[in-house]
This record gives C-alpha cells, sequence and structure tokens, in this order.
C-alpha cells in the first residue's frame, strides 16, 4: 500500500513532515496528489494533535486550546475531479498505528467547549482506553468491554469561495441571534457556547500556507486565508466533522467535488463512538491510519439533491461496508420532547434525545457506575440512537439502545429490587473529574 500522507503522533502538528491544516478554504493547496484508483494509505493524528495524554487526570482536556484542533491530513488532489463532479471514496482499511493503541473520550469544562449535557456535567473529565486488536477496555470505567468500529470523525472535499461564503454569512448570523428575541429556542436548553465557531486567525494551521505562530501578521496571503477560513467543527455540504460511526471499512462515501481536484482531507479518528458523540469530545479518539481508494463520477454532483437557496446546498451520500460489530440483545431508553423542567416542546428531537440520554445514565448508574462514567460510555460504545417518532405532536421521541454484551454484568431491570442490591459492587474507579471553573486554554508546547 502506497503511503501519501504520514504522521509521527510523537511531534506535534506543525513539526510534521506534511503539512497539516485545520480549517477549510479552497486556496489551502494539496499536499499529495492521487490518481483515479489508486490504492493509498493516509496517516492521521488525533484530534487535538496531542494535547491529551495517556495519564489519571482530566486537567489536560479542561485547558485545551480548542482553536488549534482538528488538525486535518490533506487536502489530497484527485487528478481529473473538476467542479460538479462526485468523488467516490471508498475506505479499504483503518487501524490505529504502531506502538499508539490508546485512546481517550472525555467532556470539556463548562467554560471552554462545554458539550451536550454541560448543564448536568459542567467539569472536564477523560477517561483512558487501552486498545487490543479490534477490542477496548478502560481502567477508568471498569467492567466494560467491546470491540471498536474505527472511522475518520471528519472526511471531506474543500469548499469553493462561494460555499464558504455561504458558510460564514448564515453561522455569523447565527451567533448574532445571541441574547436577542431571535435566539433560538434551543438555546435555553442546552449551554455549549458558542453557537457557532467563526473563522479565527489564532490557532490556524493552513498547510503549506503555514502556521500562525510564524505567519499571523508576517504574511499577507496567510491573513487573508485565516481570516475567511471556516472552523471545522460541524458537518456542512462537504461533509466535514459529521462524526458518522459507520464510515468504517467497506464503506463508500460520495462527496460533492466545489474545486479542481477535490482536495479532499480527513482526520479526527475514532476507535469507536455512539451515535451522537454526546460528550462532545467524545468517541475514543486516536491517531490511525486510512487505506483509500478515489474515483470520479463525472458530472455526478448533479445526482445530489440541492435542498436550499444556493445548487451547493447538497450532501454527500455513503454505503454502509459490512463489518460491524455484532450485538443480538439491547437495553433501550426512551426520551420525548419534554426538558427537565417539565417545558413542552414541539417536536424537538434534540430535547427528546437529551432526555433519552438522561433516561440511561441516571438508570445504569444504579447498577455500579457513576453518572460520570455512563456519560463517556455513551458517547464511545457502539449504542444506537433513533428517531423514532417526528409526526405525533406535540412530542418527538427519540431512543438510544445499549447492547447488553458490552457489560460484565446483568443491567437488566431485576424481578426483586432486593437483588438489585445485593448483586451491584461499588464503584471500582471513576474517570478523571477535574475540579469546577477556572479553564485556562493553552497549549504548552507553544511557549517552548
Amino acid at each position: 500500500m502506497k503511503k501519501l500522507i504520514a504522521v509521527d503522533p510523537k511531534l506535534a502538528p506543525w513539526e510534521q513532515e506534511t503539512p497539516l491544516h485545520n480549517r477549510w478554504h479552497p486556496d489551502i493547496p494539496p499536499v499529495a496528489t492521487v490518481e483515479e484508483g489508486e490504492a493509498f494509505r493516509v496517516e492521521c493524528v488525533d484530534w487535538t494533535g496531542g494535547q491529551i495524554k495517556d495519564s489519571d487526570t482530566s486537567d489536560d482536556v479542561k485547558n485545551v486550546d480548542l482553536s488549534q484542533v482538528h488538525y486535518l491530513s490533506g487536502p489530497i488532489e484527485v487528478k481529473g475531479a473538476e467542479v460538479g463532479d462526485l468523488l467516490k471514496v471508498e475506505f479499504l482499511n483503518l487501524g490505529c498505528l504502531d506502538g499508539d493503541e490508546w485512546g481517550f473520550t472525555g467532556t470539556f469544562a463548562k467554560e471552554n467547549g462545554g458539550g451536550f449535557l454541560t448543564d448536568h456535567f459542567p467539569s472536564a473529565t477523560k477517561a483512558i482506553w487501552d486498545i487490543e486488536g479490534v477490542y477496548c477496555s478502560s481502567r477508568h470505567i471498569p467492567g466494560v468491554r467491546f470491540a471498536g468500529l474505527i472511522h475518520p470523525g471528519l472526511i471531506g472535499t474543500a469548499p469553493s469561495h462561494e460555499l464558504l461564503q455561504i458558510w460564514n454569512e448564515r453561522e455569523t448570523a447565527l451567533v448574532n441571534e445571541e441574547g436577542t428575541p431571535e435566539e433560538k429556542t434551543l438555546c435555553g436548553c442546552l449551554a455549549t457556547r458558542p453557537l457557532a465557531c467563526l473563522p479565527e486567525a489564532k490557532g490556524a494551521m493552513l498547510g503549506k500556507l503555514g502556521h500562525f505562530v510564524k505567519m499571523a501578521g508576517n504574511d499577507d496571503t496567510w491573513d487573508k486565508v485565516a481570516a475567511e477560513a471556516a472552523r471545522t467543527v460541524p458537518g456542512r455540504e462537504n461533509g466535514g466533522n459529521c462524526d458518522i460511526k459507520n464510515l468504517s471499512r467497506g464503506c463508500t462515501v460520495y462527496f460533492p467535488v466545489f474545486v479542481k481536484g477535490a482536495n479532499l482531507s480527513m482526520g479526527d479518528m475514532h476507535f469507536s463512538q455512539g451515535d451522537g458523540e454526546v460528550s462532545f469530545c467524545g468517541a475514543i479518539e486516536m491517531s490511525g491510519f486510512l487505506d483509500l481508494k478515489c474515483s470520479v463520477i463525472k458530472g455526478g454532483m448533479k445526482l445530489l439533491p440541492a435542498v436550499g437557496p444556493s445548487p451547493l446546498n447538497v450532501n454527500p451520500i455513503f454505503e454502509i461496508g459490512p463489518l460491524e460489530p455484532r450485538f443480538s440483545e439491547w437495553l433501550v431508553f426512551e426520551g420525548i420532547s419534554v426538558d427537565e423542567a417539565g417545558k413542552q416542546h414541539y417536536l424537538d428531537a434534540t430535547i427528546a434525545y437529551k432526555r433519552a440520554v438522561l433516561n440511561c445514565i441516571k438508570y445504569l448508574s444504579q447498577f455500579g457506575y457513576s453518572e460520570e462514567q455512563v456519560y463517556l460510555l455513551l458517547s464511545c460504545c457502539p449504542c444506537e440512537g433513533r428517531i423514532s417518532g417526528i409526526v405525533d405532536v406535540p412530542n418527538a421521541v427519540a431512543t438510544l439502545a445499549v447492547p447488553l454484551a458490552i457489560f460484565d454484568r446483568d443491567v437488566r431491570p431485576p424481578n426483586k429490587l432486593e437483588s438489585l442490591a445485593a448483586g451491584v459492587r461499588l464503584i471500582e474507579k471513576d474517570v478523571c473529574i477535574s475540579t469546577e471553573g477556572g479553564a485556562v486554554p493553552l497549549d504548552p508546547r507553544l511557549e517552548s
């Protein structure tokens, strides 16, 4: 297998031999080129670029510098790809990097990133996972073991200038609503802030154009691109950070092509993830590799429905591969669109899923786990989230299915509550939990 891009997880992102990037912009030049039908390997650092360590403290998560994350390998130019084509990307194989077989799951501090349940869990937490072949286990969440489904949380093509402008305008409008009467109702129920991450030069790494430490204020081209470049936090029309756990071995994704060569980039490797990645820092995050093959469907972008005011408002489609962990027994938790204060919302699937997750956390914490352990577990184990009902006013119904086989104990409701009390062990060891408040985002490697 041709190794197209290699990384060393012991080095900082800006020290890698092949430049990485952590922003989307059409003027970030490709670092490699492939022919149609050519199989190649791409290695990726973990999404924080090595800020989080294999340790028994979560202060590194608490103080993580989120301005410089999602380090991506690429862009990769695919010869023959033109604007309006579809880029067919086949996932041949994925795995850990040799000698770096571990990962982490965490929650951000409320004042530095937050998350889906920040109003319930405001402190930073972390669990470390040891990876052995297809299985993982954690010293911070004892009594759990499961097979992973390795995938990139983030993969996509470069936007055009026109599409980039659409992103920046609509996300700026959303941020400007905060604290005004136009603010979305959901903002009162989810504590994640800001509402969107707008272009920011601090922390920007723009591939061959350079890193902010050396380039900011010293190069007009760099400054212009950094001021426009989109952050990589959400999924968008180009794919991006969609965190879809099914993008694994045997999968095929069809990406729209917005620039010549497609300029494909990828990163944010996950050993395993639960649907929704609810803790936000939230799959089993790791370094890793992807073996890929690309081909071009000429003019194929017209097959993607444009739902929106622009013909660029399309989204990728994908085929699920044949290899996934097999489970036959599940415990399923329901949630409806009524928030924790008892307020009724109208067909709000986000509120319903939040309630399903909270119901699961509260339930499983009766079986010898802390609520923080269950929260992290639901973010990274192979649980299945569903929108089960979306038409029966006023309640949307969401479900969360947890495979029973991942536990070393029976977590089903017992016939007698007395047997539950007799059979449950005390919490053996908890996740790392930082003190609340006082997060200082800082990457100490930038000071050396």
